[in-house]
């Protein structure tokens, strides 16, 4: 369930790499399994005496019986089986880029969307605006944003804090193409509250239906493969304790590469990561892509938010912010991301 890999460089820094079975765990059980790790790497048994033990009671996730899933619960939840996979020939290996939005930049995309979204809304409605436009899909074609969402503060009673397993189901905005992609009446802030709608209605019944959901589903016979062209999953680390697990004063930690077209990870940076204007470290062992391939170009998108970041009059934002964007469609249909 869990590979390791280090690789030590010559110039005396460490790279620490984990594959973990997603089945297992989720990301925040993860974090609690690094956190512990190297509390223990640091403390040696010390460690036990500071740390909450974990809990492993599955059945506190186990379907009701008879299981039942809500009719309105379908309408938000994302089964499996509605995750249609992609029919299109092979086009070879996944490319894996990093952008990376400034504090300011997110500042702006949150003050355009108006109304409190969350930094998470208003990026994802950003990106799923810009990939539509991108992919160049037709007007009328539907459209689906799918966001894993962690349940343990959506159950009653909720799980335990310290509950190691797998508390993620998956949900889904969707809407017509010309819905999400921008026009003179339709903007940020319609498809960041699109977003923010479908999170809002997570509940003890949507996650009950959606745990009965799975009980009753065939697994065996889910399809496997990319996503469609028309759909994008947007997972999100923010607010994940990810420099916690301290082996060493981290630098950077982040996803290092995706199996998987049309996935996007949200997460922040404690360091600027390296850009591939920077020189390339040593050579690393032939398994082990080197960290240029992993850290690629700032979009065209985040320079171009400057513009809106710097401004200083917030009533001119809104207005701003859309002349801002459409730039960045712009630059988004030209170089194709």
């Amino acid at each position: 369930m869990c590979a390791v890999q280090v690789t030590f460089l010559k110039c005396g820094g460490v790279a620490l790499g984990t594959a973990l079975h997603h089945i297992a765990i989720d990301a925040v059980s993860a974090f609690q399994f690094f956190q512990t790790w190297s509390a223990f790497c640091r403390d040696g048994d010390g460690a036990a005496a500071a740390l909450e033990r974990p809990c492993h009671d599955r059945t506190l996730l186990r379907a009701r019986s008879p299981p039942f899933v809500h009719p309105d619960a379908l309408t938000v939840f994302c089964p499996p089986k509605q995750q249609t996979p992609s029919q299109e020939p092979s086009a070879g290996a996944v490319a894996n880029d990093i952008f990376v939005l400034s504090k300011d930049q997110v500042g702006a995309l949150k003050r355009a969307c108006t109304g409190g979204v969350s930094t998470f809304c208003a990026v994802s409605a950003h990106v799923w605006r810009c990939v539509c436009a991108a992919r160049r899909l037709p007007p009328d074609a539907a459209t689906r944003l799918i966001l894993p969402a962690n349940v343990r503060r959506s159950l009653r009673p909720p799980l335990p804090d310290r509950y190691f397993g797998n508390g993620v189901i998956m949900l889904g905005a969707s809407g017509k193409v010309r819905d999400i992609v921008p026009s003179e009446e339709i903007w940020l802030a319609s498809v960041a509250g699109r977003i923010s709608g479908v999170i809002n209605r997570m509940d003890d019944e949507l996650v009950r239906s959606a745990i009965d959901y799975l009980e009753l589903a065939d697994m065996a016979a889910l399809p496997a493969g990319s996503m469609a062209e028309t759909e994008l999953r947007m997972v999100s680390w923010l607010g994940m304790p990810v420099y916690d697990a301290d082996f060493g004063k981290p630098l950077v930690m982040h996803l290092a590469v995706q199996q998987r077209a049309r996935v996007v990870y949200s997460t922040f940076f404690k360091h600027k990561p390296l850009l591939p204007s920077s020189p390339p470290p040593t050579t690393l062992p032939p398994q082990m892509p080197p960290p240029t391939a992993l850290l690629p170009r700032m979009a065209a998108t985040t320079e171009l938010l400057e513009e809106l970041a710097e401004r200083e009059a917030p009533a001119a934002d809104a207005d701003s912010a859309k002349n801002v964007e459409d730039q960045a469609m712009v630059e988004w249909r030209r170089h194709g991301q």
